[in-house]
């Protein structure tokens, strides 16, 4: 962890945590890493690593355009550049680079229809506060059984809470319900119910 954090430092990244059990909040991320375990697992043969077809595999990757981008080596080189797949000698030329700048264009557009779309009926959590009781959601059961307060919020709409065993857990925003704490012997706050009054009892027969 140490000689990432210098690597991270040395090259001016930032890092940044996200909340367990919940990829969707960094979803560009994860997609990466499984791309990687698969040119890791691709490259296996014979039951040893081939370190030279791992190589191969890092360099289609880095020449492959992303979806409504360039690629990382555009990005970097501003023009594609030649890996282990034949391509015709006309492949690099301008014109065609015009035409998939295009068509990055349109899937960048639909991208954006599509999230447009998805936020016609999606609606933000309420943000919670330090000190807030909450219900917090098992990750493999999804049941909500475990009850803590908030006691630090994160950047990324992430939470820290501690459980009343003193535990604490960072669980993002979708895993977290607002309770509202019952505190025993405590008179309930509504207005208060009169008994209805006692009607009175009749004289018995022969009483007079």
């Amino acid at each position: 962890a140490v000689e990432f954090k210098n690597f991270a430092k040395d090259w001016g990244v930032s890092i940044g945590n996200s909340a367990p059990h919940y990829p969707q909040s960094n979803g560009f991320a994860e997609a990466t890493i499984k791309s990687m375990k698969k040119l890791i697992a691709g490259s296996w043969r014979n039951g040893s690593f081939d370190t030279n077809k791992f190589a191969k595999s890092i360099l289609l990757f880095r020449n492959a355009p992303r979806s409504g981008a360039a690629s990382p080596a555009q990005m970097v080189f501003n023009r594609p550049v030649r890996d282990a797949l034949p391509a015709h000698r006309r492949s690099f030329a301008p014109e065609w680079q015009l035409k998939a700048d295009i068509i990055e264009k349109r899937a960048r557009r639909a991208k954006e229809v599509q999230i447009e779309h998805y936020n016609r009926t999606a609606h933000p959590l309420q943000p919670f506060g330090i000190g807030d009781h909450v219900i917090v959601q098992h990750p493999v059961s999804k049941c909500w059984a475990t009850t803590a307060i908030v006691v630090e919020i994160g950047p990324n709409r992430d939470y820290i809470v501690k459980t009343p065993a003193g535990r604490l857990f960072r669980r993002n925003r979708r895993m977290l319900r607002k309770r509202v704490p019952v505190m025993p012997g405590n008179p309930p706050t509504g207005p208060s119910i009169q008994p209805a009054p006692t009607p009175p009892e009749e004289n018995p027969p022969g009483s007079n």
